[in-house]
């Protein structure tokens, strides 16, 4: 345990560089946070790292120019599991404001809210006024709400126990606002004294990453994402709940190793039938799995009460010359970057595979690699015997088209048709032309060209004998 205190750096100049969030929607100006928010309905929040959660003081006071309401309120989160406090947070908060016009405290359970203690109701009546804020929680996780208006007197409420959650990474102040209250609200004497809560750490904070995610599946499929552990433990993964910002569900008792992946989807059948090259004996079915919706969305992944990982999603992120993204994922490359390419179009997604944009090269010992990013198997073959292999190494969502062309300059076969490629991968000539006969005996070139993701055109020429 450890005697924490944080005075949030408001008496100094740059004060608003100790928080993060909706920084450009707020002030600083002597010694007062101010919403400064575009005139429009919409919430904005300040987080700071904090992990205070016993044995401790809470104080803010908050100053509203408005008469709140349900559309207007402003919430002082004291403990949270995420410094996004626009998340499914799991913590503790004071509202002021609301329907009651009063002052609460809720604990937050991701999307679901519960009231622990509140002073009487419409006691906030008039405006502008001062709503001063003083919040303890015991050793024995007693919990008491004190407050006072203006400059009167001191009350508090009831006492409360409640040791739901023990730890806590963030604090901050959060305002829901109309489009004539974007300037109304205003927060000074932020502080918070006491210590952390040692109990055993058993969540794997950096081993647990979203690897991928199908959210426009088929008309016949269904949505899925994938998780990757990178820890060198087996993960739990029915201590995990995925949520989609509104709904949340506990995952089912699976164990997943290091170095894995996990499909998770509401039906296994129906993924396995759509995408029969996918791994499934690393599939995870879950019913009630929240729905992604299309276009764009949120996708969370909660640890017990941490927040390990979150993905927006949006059609914008898959290739740019992909103009429908019906049944196609996105992949996450690296499994622990910022990166997320279309998947590869001879795969579509690769669920509880690695993904088609990370994969390495085949371990082909014979091949003649002299750092091209396309090249051959060998310089010559014969269909009886072997196919001729074409690999290639480029570019995250390079766009390929691939002729064989005869030495008359005649195409005989297509090997890529504006395919989005793998990172790194190969495709086959078996000595067929695209009518289904074999081609004659002789010299033939491989013609490759391709578009990086950066909009750059490329060409390559391959020479290659066919014997009989």
């Amino acid at each position: 345990m450890k005697k924490m205190l944080f005075l949030w750096l408001l008496l100094q100049p740059m004060a608003l560089l100790a928080w993060q969030g909706d920084v450009s929607k707020f002030m600083y100006l002597d010694d007062i946070l101010t919403l400064d928010a575009p005139a429009m309905g919409d919430t904005a929040y300040l987080s700071t790292t904090t992990d205070v959660a016993v044995n401790a003081w809470w104080n803010v006071t908050v100053c509203l120019q408005y008469v709140p309401s349900s559309s207007n309120l402003a919430r002082i989160y004291l403990m949270a599991d995420t410094t996004c406090l626009k998340a499914p947070v799991e913590g503790y908060f004071v509202q002021v404001g609301g329907i009651k016009r009063t002052v609460s405290l809720y604990r937050q359970d991701g999307d679901k809210v519960s009231l622990l203690l509140t002073a009487p109701d419409y006691i906030l009546e008039y405006a502008p006024l001062l709503v001063h804020v003083r919040v303890h929680r015991s050793w024995q996780k007693q919990w008491q709400l004190q407050y006072a208006l203006d400059d009167g007197v001191w009350l508090a409420t009831d006492t409360a126990v409640d040791a739901t959650y023990l730890r806590s990474r963030a604090w901050g102040v959060w305002c829901k606002y109309t489009k004539t209250r974007n300037k109304a609200f205003s927060f000074s004497n932020l502080s918070v004294v006491g210590d952390t809560c040692d109990i055993a750490e058993s969540v794997p904070i950096d081993g647990l990453y979203i690897t991928e995610i199908l959210y426009d599946p088929f008309p016949t499929g269904v949505d899925f994402v994938e998780l990757y552990n990178a820890s060198d433990t087996v993960i739990d993964v029915g201590r995990c709940r995925l949520s989609n910002g509104k709904k949340q569900v506990k995952l089912p008792t699976y164990s997943l190793f290091p170095n894995t992946y996990v499909a998770i989807t509401s039906s296994d059948s129906v993924l396995k039938a759509e995408y029969p090259n996918a791994c499934y004996d690393h599939f995870l079915q879950e019913p009630s799995l929240p729905n992604f919706v299309n276009d764009s969305g949120w996708v969370y992944v909660w640890y017990d009460a941490m927040l390990l990982d979150s993905l927006h999603y949006a059609d914008a992120m898959h290739h740019n010359q992909m103009h429908d993204a019906e049944g196609f994922s996105l992949e996450r490359v690296p499994f622990d970057g910022n990166s997320w390419f279309s998947a590869a179009s001879d795969v579509m997604a690769t669920p509880g595979c690695e993904n088609s944009q990370g994969s390495i090269l085949p371990d082909t010992p014979d091949v003649l690699h002299d750092e091209a990013p396309f090249w051959l198997s060998q310089n010559w073959f014969s269909p009886r015997e072997q196919y001729l292999q074409m690999y290639h190494q480029v570019e995250e969502g390079s766009i390929a088209n691939a002729w064989v062309y005869n030495v008359q300059g005649v195409p005989v076969y297509r090997l890529y048709n504006n395919t989005l490629l793998a990172a790194s991968g190969s495709t086959y000539w078996d000595g067929m032309d695209d009518e289904g006969y074999p081609c004659a005996v002789g010299i033939y070139i491989v013609v490759v060209e391709w578009q990086t993701l950066s909009g750059e055109n490329r060409y390559i020429k391959l020479p290659v004998a066919l014997g009989g």
